[in-house]
């Protein structure tokens, strides 16, 4: 026999809501108006340098009893985590839907860390560690200062509406996790998603690959390698596309250094009829390694760690032609806005000098100018292998004719210079974009996210191709989101 659970306590809710967090979140919850039947509609602001959830302490809950179960961790035999759970529900896969959803953020497996369309969707409603405790200082001032004690540490309560206030806990359910460090709840909503059923409560330390309910030996979730992971996620419809981040990265310009110009001055989405760059041209420029570029002096200095060793990752299906068309839409913008006024009617010198400015920077700040305008200028420069750079130059300058009018001339020489300096930029986009790859998810394969993630968090290339309109908001929300 399996076993079961161990019930280790209950929670009576009668009045259809449930007010959470520590003592002054609690009374707070109990102090607002309940908030509207269903997940509440919160998402993630800027505070600072971390992300926060504005939320109000209390939610719609299940009426009846909830079991309340002991989370162990088999190595320490501790209390590892809690899970409450409305008596019809089945506690198990209750908490395999709610870490398939949103578990830990410190465990790779984690799904998603925040609240956005998809744990909505799902059914899950994310608390994450500066959402509550001490980090809102709301109704704090009703606490006396002997009132808070040692055991309060690493520890939430759930307790009725009803009984919320002025009786604090009494017939609630107060959560101790001892030795924890951080704290982040998740409640489970019904099928309907019009009221909890369900709530978890880890920290820092609950590692739910060696924890398990009490009396079971079964972990809550399974050691899986990092290729394993990703293969779960593509399956399960994960969003790579990095919008979602993007904007959230936008909201807050002073906080993340990333903005988002005015939406008037973007340009696309373009028809892909339109596009210069191919699937074979964009892998071509992925596999390049020249190493003579591995080396780079600028005024006496080896600035070659900027650059990345190792071999550039692979894109893959059903992302891959969503990657091609952000890289292209990219390209495209850049070609209008700042290429068409620089370099039409013009030679190479003058152009080069107008695109590519500070080609002789003072400092580190300027180095794809650098080499841009050494691949601008020098048609001897050593090519891209399998990078078809006559199919590409006929296709930018046609793209430049139909764009700039009758009256623009753009020199054979100054279209060959553009190609070979638009291939070079996207080589420094796919390098920073495999780092990205590695450093968020330790995967192999490229994505759109790691793309926009690479722009955005670099100023000289972000300076390029901030004004595509697919960049910001995809292909099929790439209308005005004023």
């Amino acid at each position: 026999m399996t076993g079961s659970p161990k019930v280790y306590n209950t929670l009576a809710v009668n009045s259809g809501c449930l007010c959470f967090g520590e003592l002054h979140n609690i009374w707070n919850g109990a102090s607002v108006p309940v908030q509207s039947e269903g997940i509440p509609a919160h998402r993630p602001q800027l505070s600072g340098t971390v992300q926060v959830h504005r939320i109000e302490y209390n939610i719609t809950a299940r009426n009846g009893i909830w079991n309340g179960f002991r989370l162990i961790d088999l190595n320490t035999k501790k209390v590892a985590a809690w899970f409450l759970a409305h008596s019809d529900v089945d506690p198990e896969k209750e908490v395999d839907k709610i870490l398939r959803v949103s578990g830990s953020p410190y465990e790779d497996d984690s799904g998603s860390s925040f609240n956005d369309d998809k744990t909505a969707a799902e059914g899950v409603f994310v608390i994450n560690r500066y959402d509550w405790g001490y980090y809102d200082s709301r109704s704090q001032e009703v606490m006396e200062p002997e009132e808070i004690n040692e055991e309060l540490f690493a520890s939430v309560g759930l307790v009725d509406l009803s009984v919320a206030k002025p009786a604090w806990l009494e017939g609630g359910a107060w959560l101790h996790v001892p030795n924890g460090e951080y704290l982040f709840g998740r409640f489970g909503f019904d099928d309907d998603h019009d009221a909890a059923r369900s709530f978890l409560f880890f920290t820092t330390n609950t590692y739910f690959t060696r924890t398990a309910f009490d009396g079971l030996e079964r972990t809550l979730r399974k050691e899986v390698t990092q290729e394993e992971r990703f293969e779960r996620k593509l399956r399960e419809g994960f969003d790579f596309s990095g919008l979602g981040t993007l904007r959230e990265l936008s909201r807050v310009p002073e906080d993340s250094g990333v903005s988002r110009p005015p939406w008037a001055d973007c340009l696309g989405p373009y028809r892909q009829s339109d596009h210069v760059l191919r699937a074979q041209e964009i892998d071509a420029i992925r596999v390049y390694r020249d190493a003579e570029e591995l080396k780079l002096f600028v005024h006496g200095r080896d600035l070659s760690y900027l650059r990345m060793e190792g071999e550039i990752g692979e894109f893959i299906e059903p992302w891959a032609e969503s990657l091609y068309d952000v890289v292209n839409e990219m390209v495209l913008s850049y070609l209008q806005r700042s290429v068409i006024p620089s370099m039409a009617n013009r030679g190479v010198s003058a152009a080069a000098e107008l695109l590519f400015p500070r080609h002789t920077p003072e400092g580190e700040t300027g180095l794809l100018d650098v080499w841009c305008h050494r691949h601008f200028r020098q048609p001897d420069a050593r090519p891209i292998p399998n990078f078809d750079s006559a199919y590409v130059g006929s296709r930018i300058a046609s793209f430049l004719s139909r764009s700039a009018g009758a009256s623009a001339v753009f020199e054979d020489e100054c279209v060959a210079g553009i190609t070979r300096a638009v291939a070079y930029m996207l080589t420094e986009v796919l390098e920073r974009a495999n780092m990205r790859s590695h450093q968020d998810d330790e995967r192999t394969k490229i994505m759109p996210s790691d793309v926009r993630m690479a722009v955005a968090f670099n100023s000289q290339l972000r300076d390029r191709f901030q004004f595509s309109r697919v960049y910001w908001e995809g292909r099929t929300g790439s209308g005005s989101p004023e």
